[in-house]
């Protein structure tokens, strides 16, 4: 008797592990935009370090529909014309992302 409520005290162990493993990973599964997150995401620097921003930093947000970029002006001290670019593949990609922009900001 006692092997058999072994396997079912593991197997118990085992299922709460999986459920609570899935339970952190359900972002990934439901990915969010990237424009409803609280930075914005704008590439890289001239090193390979990612370049974000807090959007809360962000004073003016404007759209080159020609260049398909979005420029991001924000507050810092060091710099009074900081400012990310956002970059684009296509128009779609750009207006999708400015919808979604406006829409979670």
């Amino acid at each position: 008797m006692e092997k058999i409520e072994m396997n079912r005290t593991k197997r118990l162990v085992v299922g709460v592990f999986f459920v609570l493993a899935a339970s952190l990973f359900m972002g990934a599964i439901f990915e969010r935009s990237e424009a409803k997150l609280k930075v914005i995401k704008a590439g890289v620097d001239e090193n390979g370090y990612p370049v974000c921003v807090n959007k809360s930093q962000v004073y003016l947000f404007k759209k080159d529909q020609g260049k398909n970029k979005i420029v991001f002006f924000y507050h810092d001290a060091q710099s009074p014309e900081a400012s990310v670019t956002k970059s684009f593949s296509d128009s779609e990609s750009l207006d999708s992302y400015w919808e979604e922009l406006l829409k979670n900001w």
